[in-house]
């Protein structure tokens, strides 16, 4: 299956993954699949990384979880991208909707992507792996066992939005101006709006027309296929604090970007009707709104509830 619809050559690193997983946990393996940018459709070759969750029927000794990392890290030499990104759960964990870490043994490494062991999911930050999880119940790649989505159980959205949430404050703490910031953003915004889990290659492809600032996205684009490019770190910073944003409200009534510009070039005193108003967070259009905070969030809101939409505080 995996092999027709992803390039032979991952998925012959996939079968090799699998394989030694077969090796270390014999009858207590279930299953292998690709998720991130294998499963959503973004993998770039000679730059993605290569993402894999695999699961087991157990909790397993501390030894054997050892000698897991250690195979992995050897298969790792064959890795044909970045890196691989390896994590293993236990059935009964990701059968239910995913919180946090939970993993059994998680590994990094590769070609160029520093070697990183943990047979712990202790002090992990969750947000990474609640993400890997909900992308292997919608779209995850089976590489062996049963199809994904009869193994992972799904996300519920408000826990996709504080997992994507968590990612944008991340960045915006270790890596303040990268690509990754922005693609992580635009794919959150999607998110919100659309309720698309995609990649972040679609979820720039979506933004780009939506934000007022299309050179920021069209750099972290060529960033991401290994074209010279340069991100200015306050529009960074703009940007991952907008889409932070925009992923937390919901959406209350909307207007048309044309019919909103409209209404105020006109000056017009009058408050838009219900019939005009279709503009709103989900269609992601309209002037940035500053900041990241929670309080600043709801002022927002609530300013736009009593201009337009007649309620009370």
């Amino acid at each position: 299956m995996a092999r027709r619809v992803t390039p032979e050559d991952v998925a012959d690193f996939g079968d090799r993954v699998a394989g030694a997983l077969r090796s270390s946990l014999g009858q207590e393996f279930v299953g292998a699949y690709f998720v991130g940018s294998i499963a959503l459709g973004g993998y770039v070759s000679g730059q993605s990384d290569i993402d894999i969750a695999a699961v087991c029927e157990q909790t397993i000794p501390h030894d054997t979880r050892q000698a897991i990392a250690t195979e992995l890290l050897q298969v790792t030499t064959h890795c044909p991208a970045r890196g691989l990104e390896f994590s293993l759960y236990r059935l009964d964990v990701v059968s239910s909707p995913p919180e946090g870490a939970d993993f059994e043994v998680n590994v990094n490494g590769g070609p160029r992507m520093d070697v990183r062991v943990r047979l712990s999911p202790d002090e992990q930050p969750g947000f990474w792996y609640v993400l890997d999880r909900a992308i292997a119940h919608r779209h995850g790649v089976t590489i062996a066992g049963p199809p994904a989505a009869d193994v992972f159980a799904d996300a519920p959205r408000e826990r996709l939005l504080d997992a994507m949430r968590e990612s944008m404050r991340w960045h915006r703490t270790h890596e303040r101006a990268t690509l990754y910031s922005v693609l992580n953003g635009c794919r959150a915004w999607r998110f919100a709006a659309e309720d698309t889990l995609g990649s972040k290659l679609a979820g720039a492809a979506w933004a780009r027309s939506r934000w007022h600032d299309r050179s920021l996205i069209d750099a972290a684009v060529d960033l991401r296929h290994g074209r010279a490019a340069r991100l200015d770190e306050d529009a960074v910073d703009e940007f991952s604090s907008t889409s932070s944003m925009r992923s937390t409200a919901r959406p209350v009534h909307t207007m048309t970007a044309r019919s909103f510009h409209e209404h105020q070039s006109a000056g017009s005193s009058r408050a838009p009707t219900r019939h005009d108003r279709t503009w709103s967070y989900r269609n992601g259009v309209g002037p940035p709104l500053p900041g990241d905070t929670l309080e600043l969030m709801h002022a927002t809101i609530t300013e736009f509830k009593v201009r337009f939409c007649d309620v009370d505080h």
